[in-house]
């Protein structure tokens, strides 16, 4: 039973890495930080708008297409579908 459980969890494991949802959720120690980057990462964005300006860039922003992030508040946990 044991090597069947492991086995479907391998596939399993292989299906996420292949099928990314696309989303991340990211922790941070106190809402003021969360409120911090969003507001920075969204402030380029007029009432749902893309405008010219970008994030503060990183070295990674081009390679990780950060341009086409949403960048939001998580839902509650008890909102997600898991």
């Amino acid at each position: 039973v044991r090597s069947e459980l492991m086995e479907e969890y391998s596939k399993e494991e292989q299906a996420v890495h292949n099928n990314p949802l696309g989303m991340a959720f990211v922790t941070f120690q106190e809402k003021s930080m969360a409120t911090y980057i969003l507001k920075d990462f969204n402030a380029c964005k007029c009432q749902s708008i893309k405008c010219k300006g970008e994030p503060q860039p990183s070295s990674y922003s081009r390679e990780l297409c950060v341009s086409n992030w949403e960048v939001t508040y998580a839902p509650y946990p008890e909102n997600i579908c898991w």
